[in-house]
Parts: C-alpha cells; structure tokens; sequence
C-alpha cells in the first residue's frame, strides 16, 4: 500500500471515530452537521455514516433523516461497563436445564449481526443437536438471535442487514418482511424459535437475557431433533428458558 493511500485510510478511521464521539455531545447528527464538524464534503459525510450504518453503531431514522446511535453501539458500551460475570451466571442454568429437559443447552451473545455460542451443556442422548460453542451465526437464522432481534424496530434490524438475509436452508428467513412475521410472533409469546433455518432436522427455541436496564444481552437456548420439539413442547421448553432468564436477571440485578 503507498503512503497516501495509508494516510486516506487512516483519515477515514479517525473520522469515523470522530463521528462516535460526536454523539456524547448530541443525541443525533445529520449529513451537514457531520460535513461541517470534520471538514470533509457531504458525500464524503454520508459515506461515513453510511458504512457506520453497516456495522449498526448508527442507525437513520426513517422520519427526521438523522443519524442516531446504533444498538450496536449502544450494547458496546454498555459491554464495557458492565462488572457481574455473566457466562458464570448462566452456566448452573444451562446444567439444570439440559438435566431437566433432557435436550443440549447453549448461552449465546450478540456480536453485531450474529450472535456466538459462548458455552453449552450437550444432551445425553444417542440422538441430540450438538454443541456449537465458538460458532458464529447470522442473528436472524437462531432462535436465540431472533429473541435479540424482536426487541429492535424495524429500522435497527435492517441496519444490521445492509445486504439484506442470506437464506441458510430453505427455511431461513429469506427477506425483512418474512423476519418481521417471525419477530412480531416472538414479542408475543416471549420466546423465539428456529424451525430448521440452519440445519436441515433440528428445531430450537430460545429467550432473551435482560440487564437491569431491560437491555437483551444474551440468549439461552434449547436445540433438539425436529420431532421431539414439535408445537406443545416448543411452548413448554420456551416457558422454561423464560423462567430460567428472568433467574438469571434477577441475580444480575442483585450484583449491581
């Protein structure tokens, strides 16, 4: 790379970087305010936002048309900030359920637009889901992916997909409207499932892990063969991870 190029790219960092910081003075930015502030054009300007869009630190709103902190951003933050040891936290909860469901457990977290398996308790059984702690998947594709997910508008979620959905199996969500079905069915039941959107013959269903602020920070999530999370025991298992998260919040909330 020749030096000119190095020091335009590392401009554009640091201009982005400038952006960020710029939301501790004000709670949303436009193009012209962003141009004026770095010194830089207004496509220049909105170029910035446009790629800050696509990681979610920013998000557009679809109304005023200024840019606003994005949930990636702000989950980020609140990451850094936060003290109690959550993986140590949900660990007993993932043996007592995998012991008591009988089926393989994970613990999931959000990364941007994916969510990492962070730890799992695996089955006891000849036929079971494995584990997959240390993968990395699209949020979208998971239940425990979509339980974060349905806690966004619209808008955030897009942001998160600036390509759009790329379908893993033929049951993957294939595009926003078809996710927002899905979404709008997991804030009223309180928990979310996957119904072979990753792989052909396994089902999961997953519920959100809130912080004291009510923020989602985690997923815990039940995985099994298709026929043995049919349409009751899905119901079943969700009440049980929505039991087991709101213990897991109410130990969070104790450490604070």
């Amino acid at each position: 790379m020749r030096n000119t190029e190095r020091v335009q790219g590392l401009a554009s960092v640091d201009n982005a970087l400038r952006i960020l910081l710029m939301f501790q003075q004000t709670p949303e930015l436009r193009v012209t305010d962003v141009a004026r502030r770095l010194g830089v054009s207004r496509s220049t300007a909105h170029r910035l936002l446009t790629t800050l869009c696509g990681r979610g630190l920013a998000v557009q709103d679809g109304r005023t048309r200024a840019y606003v902190p994005g949930r990636t951003l702000v989950d980020l933050a609140h990451a850094l900030s936060r003290r109690p040891d959550l993986l140590g936290l949900l660990r007993p909860h993932l043996v007592e359920l995998c012991a008591r469901l009988g089926e393989t457990i994970s613990a999931q977290v959000f990364q941007g637009p994916d969510v990492v398996f962070v730890d799992g308790v695996e089955a006891e059984r000849v036929l079971k889901a494995g584990l997959r702690t240390g993968a990395k998947m699209p949020a979208y594709a998971v239940s425990g992916g979509k339980a974060y997910l349905a806690e966004l508008n619209t808008a955030e979620v897009r942001a998160l997909y600036p390509r759009g959905l790329v379908k893993l199996t033929s049951h993957t969500p294939g595009d926003f409207e078809a996710l927002e079905q899905e979404l709008a069915q997991v804030r009223a039941r309180g928990y979310a499932v996957n119904l072979e959107g990753t792989e052909t013959g396994l089902h999961a269903v997953g519920a959100a892990v809130h912080d004291h602020a009510g923020r989602a920070i985690a997923a815990l999530a039940v995985s099994a063969p298709a026929q043995r999370l049919g349409p009751e025991r899905r119901h079943e298992v969700g009440a049980s991870l929505i039991q087991a998260a709101r213990s897991v919040e109410a130990e969070l909330g104790s450490l604070q």
